[in-house]
């Protein structure tokens, strides 16, 4: 069993059957009435599934350790590899996050739209403070372009790009493989990519970012669950 330690030295785990069969069931049942039009939705938190889905996900007990203090769901992102909407994904680290309305403050950078909702870049210290779970609904193994991570580099701060594949290739790269109904947990800061499918399942992908209370009392974050 992976511990508070491993996690906070590696930013990351892998973590098996972290839902029931049951909850997978009910989460593909949902799915399919989502209408996707590109490989993805950034605003699955405005259904009440996906709320009570976020809600489940912070008092399950493989997760209490890991996530922030009185955690909050800030962000759900559906992906969805298929063979049609196949990608690859260089490296990079999370920066953004989204949020209502711009406000006055230069520390927060890099502002943009995606699907109509506002994103900008917060300092370090706050992007430190947040978790992803990354909730498998298809398998994940090799063929189907899994994520991969550069175990530690979450504790460098904001990488330049220009440094990252240098070292990726200095600290190597994990993939992480697991089945459906199992889950990634990371820290946003970790250099991570992923490669396009060699074989497609259709294999998605529900990205949730969560940060402790105290922090939304601070941002105005576009969801908070």
């Amino acid at each position: 069993m992976y511990t508070k330690d491993y996690f906070e030295q590696n930013g990351y785990i892998v973590i098996n059957a972290l839902i029931t069969p049951q909850q997978l069931t009910e989460i593909e049942q949902q799915l399919e009435q989502v209408n996707l039009t590109t490989a993805g939705s950034r605003e699955l938190l405005t259904l009440p599934w996906c709320q009570l889905l976020a809600n489940d996900l912070k008092n399950n007990v493989l997760l209490t350790a890991l996530l922030p203090e009185k955690p909050v769901a800030i962000q759900c992102t559906l992906f969805k590899k298929s063979a049609d909407k196949n990608w690859l994904v260089p490296l990079h680290q999370d920066l953004s996050i989204a949020v209502r309305h711009r406000f006055s403050d230069k520390r927060f950078t890099g502002w943009s739209h995606k699907q109509n909702i506002l994103f900008v870049q917060p300092p370090v210290q706050y992007t430190q403070q947040l978790v992803a779970v990354r909730l498998h609904v298809d398998d994940c193994l090799h063929e189907h372009g899994p994520l991969k991570v550069v175990a530690g580099t979450h504790q460098h701060g904001r990488i330049a790009e220009s440094e990252l594949r240098q070292l990726r290739d200095q600290q190597g790269e994990l993939e992480c493989i697991l089945s459906k109904g199992g889950a990634v947990i990371m820290r946003p800061l970790i250099v991570h990519s992923s490669s396009k499918a060699i074989q497609t399942n259709g294999r998605r992908v529900l990205h949730f970012l969560y940060a402790p209370a105290a922090l939304a009392e601070i941002i105005p974050f576009q969801f908070c669950i």
